[in-house]
């Protein structure tokens, strides 16, 4: 039976965000995706077995000048975003070089800053921002990817099943 281990950081300290809550719905993400055999079968877990397996991944609140030099130092675009995802798994799935009964998907990264802005523009709360950017950085963890309009279209459809699934 697989398990999910998430991690959560909140390093920054510019809106109050409820980090067990995140941790939460980031499992419950996870579990929705574990049991849905489409969206499995279209990830990059794809044929690995996944008994007795811990899949676990990393999240990092924080502020826009620290997302800004990441989206610089890793994409070269000089500006704040909204979500970073830091696919260990889904770019290097080689059995041999995961750690024995786990598969450490990567890091989500959200700037809580940006993200409180899209929701005030949006007219929803801070949570249900976060809880999309959440969702949409696991869904590239787990390989899936929006190089185009309709791979776009894509993955926000499997991210509204998954984010009205688990409200």
């Amino acid at each position: 039976m697989v398990s999910f281990k998430v991690s959560l950081i909140d390093n920054q300290e510019i809106f109050p965000v409820n980090s067990e809550e995140v941790e939460k719905e980031a499992g419950l993400i996870l579990e929705y995706v574990f049991k849905n055999e489409k969206i499995l079968t279209d990830s990059v877990l794809s044929g690995y077995d996944l008994t007795d397996t811990t899949i676990s991944v990393d999240i990092l609140l924080t502020e826009d000048d620290e997302i800004r030099e990441l989206n610089t130092s890793y994409r070269a675009k000089n500006k704040p975003t909204d979500v970073l995802s830091f696919a260990l798994f889904a770019d290097s799935p080689e059995k041999e070089c995961l750690p024995k009964g786990e598969i450490p998907l990567g890091e989500v990264i959200i700037s809580v800053e940006t993200a409180k802005k899209q929701a005030d523009d949006n007219k929803i709360g801070l949570e249900e921002e976060i809880r999309f950017l959440l969702c949409h950085g696991i869904l590239h963890l787990l390989g899936f990817t929006h190089p185009d309009k309709e791979s776009l279209e894509v993955l926000l459809q499997i991210q509204n099943e998954i984010l009205a699934a688990i409200k």
